[in-house]
């Protein structure tokens, strides 16, 4: 997982590999701080998950939760097929904003 400042308030966060009960907890580790500030946006790159399991997208839901109470805003990006796949199967893809690339995400 890398964490990449994008401007002051935007912050792009590319996970790669599974995102599980091993990793969830060090994907919300990074996340919260970033959405805990109102007025950020944090854009998850999920083009290189290769695994979603429930921890994963528990992980995902409780960070646009927080985003959702302080006024940040949280999208994905990119998401694998897999990923896609997961988000569809649970309806967090209605929740949850992709967008296809980086350069699609609206300012």
């Amino acid at each position: 997982m890398h964490v990449r400042p994008l401007s002051a308030d935007r912050h792009l966060v590319t996970v790669v590999g599974a995102l599980d009960l091993h990793t969830a907890s060090r994907l919300a580790d990074a996340l919260q701080p970033l959405v805990l500030t109102g007025g950020h946006s944090v854009l998850v790159d999920l083009s290189d998950v290769t695994f979603l399991d429930s921890t994963g997208l528990t992980c995902l839901i409780a960070v646009y939760r927080t985003a959702r109470s302080t006024g940040a805003r949280v999208a994905l990006i990119a998401p694998s097929e897999r990923v896609r796949r997961m988000l569809a199967l649970t309806g967090t893809d209605q929740v949850l904003h992709s967008y296809g690339t980086l350069d699609s995400v609206p300012d």
